[in-house]
């Protein structure tokens, strides 16, 4: 079984590669715990056993292109899903096809202010793929 603190050195470590080369095509997944998988069900009845969640290069250069100071969060997404605050269901249009595709917004309180958002996709294969993270003021 993988730790937090495992989690959070490969996805530093990605975060690093994937600013670095534009050209890295690398990603990280983790598993959603169990109690993040019931308090979803509970709250939307969307069922995420057998997910897990993916941050892949791509994303990270997102992020770091829109909020650049907002990159290093990307270090404890997992603490974020793990002990969010509240979470909601939205939807992100998806800019090739023009679909809404079905999201979830994770908020997480951190040093009173501010306030991290992490949207993720709910994909068809099983996998919550991050769309963006960001500071709400």
């Amino acid at each position: 079984m993988i730790t937090d603190e495992e989690i959070k050195s490969k996805l530093c470590e990605l975060v690093e590669n994937s600013i670095k080369d534009n050209q890295l095509q690398e990603s990280v997944t983790f598993k959603i715990s169990q109690k993040v998988i019931d308090k979803i069900w509970k709250k939307y009845f969307i069922d995420l056993k057998k997910y897990s969640c993916e941050i892949h290069s791509n994303d990270i250069r997102h992020i770091y292109k829109e909020h650049p100071d907002d990159i290093k969060y990307i270090c404890e997404i997992h603490y974020y899903i793990e002990k969010f605050l509240s979470v909601e269901k939205s939807f992100s249009r998806d800019n090739q096809t023009g679909k809404n595709i079905p999201c979830l917004v994770f908020r997480k309180v951190i040093n009173r202010e501010k306030i991290k958002i992490v949207k993720l996709n709910i994909s068809r294969k099983k996998v919550l793929k991050l769309k963006t993270l960001f500071i709400e003021l």
